[in-house]
């Protein structure tokens, strides 16, 4: 007979925290269900009664007697924890301020008439919520393309991040990357933008922050 019920009345053996009868709840994590092989003693000890129910050796029983009286439980070992995978995060971040250096400017669909910052340094252009650009946009890929600004070179590098529909510049797909100038058209799928820089060889931001 079952040592124990769960909490919906399935008789379960004593040493398991889990009823394998119990439906699994879709949020609970999938957690291995241990059915350990129990000895015959552990069986004989589990259908034993209870210890006040066993009589207590007198001082005429033998040495043998009294040791086959007290009955040993079997400490069975908890499994391991489980291990759990944490999903990191996608793209990098940085402490250092990035400053504006230039905007793509929505020019059709949902995007139109918006503006959207370039900042000094790396920015994902995708569909991704987390990029800095983000296009919502079935024909875009999670994570685009990227636009870098260089401010050692004055330079906007658009480079396509080995997208499915490809980038394209005025028209023509970049094969990997372009070089972006002022008021160029860059189009992501159905969407296009048109670029207009801040920073160029005669304007751009110092290393306090300043613009010359």
């Amino acid at each position: 007979m079952a040592d124990k019920r769960c909490d919906n009345g399935h008789f379960i053996d004593e040493t398991w925290d889990i009823c394998p009868y119990c439906p699994q709840e879709a949020s609970d994590p999938e957690i291995a269900v241990v059915r350990p092989a129990r000895a015959p003693e552990a069986v004989a000890a589990a259908s034993a009664p209870a210890p006040a129910a066993i009589r207590q050796p007198t001082r005429s029983s033998p040495p043998a007697a009294a040791a086959a009286a007290v009955q040993v439980q079997p400490v069975l070992a908890p499994p391991p924890p489980q291990e759990r995978t944490v999903a990191a995060g996608r793209f990098e971040t940085s402490t250092q301020k990035r400053y504006v250096v230039g905007w793509l400017i929505g020019l059709n669909g949902a995007s139109r008439g918006e503006s959207y910052p370039v900042r000094m340094g790396r920015n994902v252009i995708g569909r991704d919520r987390r990029s800095d650009v983000v296009i919502q946009d079935d024909q875009a890929s999670s994570h685009h393309a990227d636009l870098v600004f260089r401010p050692e070179e004055r330079r906007f590098i658009l480079m396509d991040h080995n997208s499915t529909n490809g980038t394209y510049v005025n028209e023509t797909e970049i094969e990997p990357r372009r070089d972006l100038n002022g008021k160029d058209v860059v189009r992501i799928g159905s969407h296009k933008f048109l670029f207009m820089p801040l920073c160029h060889d005669g304007f751009f931001w110092d290393d306090e922050g300043l613009l010359k």
